[in-house]
């Protein structure tokens, strides 16, 4: 059971201390995301970390207006994967699917770390790569904003009421069957 602990204490908090995280610290989420499994051992993630105030200032300025809350935060890292770099049949492409397995094992670390870890997908793609140079074949997934705990005074009402609120998760008969298809599966008409 052990293990369930960093997936259970995983949430994704704004409140994030501007206090830098240390480059050793940095370096064990990513020891701690390679390990992850990959069709023929391809290993199609990549992972840019942003630390340099100036890179990161760059980085930043490409957040949309919801995600003020990250400007705090002394680094970001860009989850980056290629779909030439993984295994496919028929239409079935893996690399999302592997890349989100290391991101995932990136979020456990980070919480054993002691870490907030809070992914975003709400930023203008294209000068977030840029500013990394990141090469068009690449696809830039998402921004990991990454921090210690901070004071949560400075988040707009709604982001400190999930922030204190409980974690909610679909019941398991709404996600997991045995041995074939259940319709209950499916989400709920309103």
């Amino acid at each position: 059971m052990p293990v369930l602990s960093p997936f259970l204490e995983r949430r994704s908090y704004r409140a994030f201390d501007s206090k830098p995280v240390e480059e050793e610290v940095l370096t064990r989420l990513v020891e701690a995301a390679v390990t992850a499994p990959s069709a023929n051992n391809s290993q199609p993630w990549r992972f840019i970390t942003v630390t340099d105030p100036a890179v990161l200032a760059e980085v930043k300025n490409a957040f949309t207006p919801g995600n003020y809350w990250a400007q705090k935060a002394p680094a970001a890292t860009a989850v980056v994967t290629n779909n030439d770099r993984s295994m496919i049949i028929g239409n079935r492409v893996f690399a999302p699917f592997e890349t989100g397995m290391a991101t995932m094992a990136y979020q456990a670390q980070a919480v054993a770390e002691g870490l907030y870890i809070h992914p975003i997908a709400g930023f203008n793609a294209d000068a977030v790569k840029e500013a990394l140079k990141i090469p068009a074949s690449e696809t830039l997934l998402v921004l990991l904003i990454i921090g210690y705990p901070g004071d949560d005074s400075n988040l707009k009402e709604h982001h400190l009421k999930s922030e204190h609120s409980e974690r909610v998760r679909l019941p398991l008969d709404k996600v997991y069957a045995k041995d074939r298809w259940s319709d209950r599966l499916l989400p709920q008409k309103p």
